[in-house]
């Protein structure tokens, strides 16, 4: 990815909370920042949903909130990787990370399974030897799963993330992101590589992006319109299931990130120098929405009418509007 996932941090975490204040106002303010041994945290990923906000970062960081983020509690697994995403699913929580790491809970985080996976090379016959970097995890129910990360890696599992099955991307392109509904999914990575299944990855096929940006984050918001952000502003929409993908015209030109839909309609999108914009209509148009930040922003996840987005130097910026 563009930023740093590896910088080196202490165990120790330090959340200086902001007032509760600020977690009230309506629009985009600054909840959180987190830090470890007073120096600013590197943060990958953010999941909200509704109940619990959890974050995910370097060094094993494993942080959580129940009260909309005004205090959060460290998970320590003695867990030295880089930890790259986090899916949750009831009482289900699957985390990833670099050197293949994967933390897996049935009873909403309370205890965690550490699995690393030794990726098969094809044409050596035989494991790899050490573990490829997992960058993002999805599960379309609590048994069955999906894992994307380094040499165009993609992963399956059918028994809740216990155990897990290569399948054939054909390529060895970082693939940095997925999204699943059903038994069709999408992959997305570096060189503009864009890489769907209909049968639920038993047969992956690549897609034409039109752009040789790298590809951060995808998302279907139904059967058939996704939406794609890349580098350089790059925003990519389909409206046919992906069978093709035009560029959305916008101003910005900072790498994209997270993007986050509460309906068919309604989603964000963060990116770096604080950007964030907002749809009303599927994706079609987009509106800039004032951040009050200009730190690079990795993450964003909305449930309803609140959201939360992570960033470089630890930051945690909260959204909230009344409905």
């Amino acid at each position: 990815m563009s930023y740093n996932r590896k910088l080196t941090l202490s165990l120790a975490i330090v959340l200086t909370l902001f007032g509760a204040s600020a977690l009230a106002q309506q629009g985009w303010s600054q909840a959180q920042v987190i830090k470890q041994r007073g120096n600013p945290a590197n943060v990958n990923a953010v999941f909200y949903d509704g109940d619990d906000l959890w974050v995910v970062g370097a060094e094993g960081l494993i942080t959580r909130s129940y009260d909309d983020g005004r205090t959060f509690q460290e998970t320590d697994l003695g867990v030295n990787e880089g930890l790259n995403d986090v899916f949750v699913l009831k009482n289900n929580v699957w985390i990833v990370g670099d050197a293949s790491a994967i933390l897996i809970s049935t009873d909403g985080g309370l205890s965690f399974v550490k699995r690393l996976y030794s990726p098969y090379r094809a044409g050596s016959g035989q494991q790899g030897q050490g573990g490829l970097d997992l960058y993002s995890v999805q599960f379309v129910d609590k048994e069955k799963g999906y894992i994307v990360g380094d040499e165009g890696l993609i992963l399956a599992s059918t028994d809740g993330g216990y155990s897990w099955r290569e399948q054939r991307s054909g390529t060895d392109e970082q693939l940095f992101h997925l999204s699943f509904r059903g038994k069709r999914g999408w992959a997305v990575g570096t060189s503009g590589i864009i890489l769907h299944t209909r049968d639920g990855g038993r047969n992956w096929y690549p897609q034409q992006s039109g752009t040789t940006d790298d590809l951060n984050r995808v998302y279907f918001v139904d059967d058939r319109t996704g939406l794609i952000t890349g580098d350089n502003g790059a925003l990519l929409l389909s409206q046919n299931g992906g069978s093709t993908w035009e560029r959305v015209q916008l101003r910005v030109k900072e790498p994209l990130f997270g993007m986050s839909f509460i309906d068919k309609k309604t989603g964000w999108v963060v990116g770096y120098g604080g950007r964030i914009i907002r749809t009303y209509d599927g994706g079609r148009n987009w509106v800039e929405q004032e951040s009050n930040t200009a730190g690079d922003l990795f993450s964003v996840s909305f449930h309803k009418n609140r959201g939360y987005a992570i960033g470089r130097d630890g930051l945690v910026m909260r959204y909230y509007e009344r409905r």
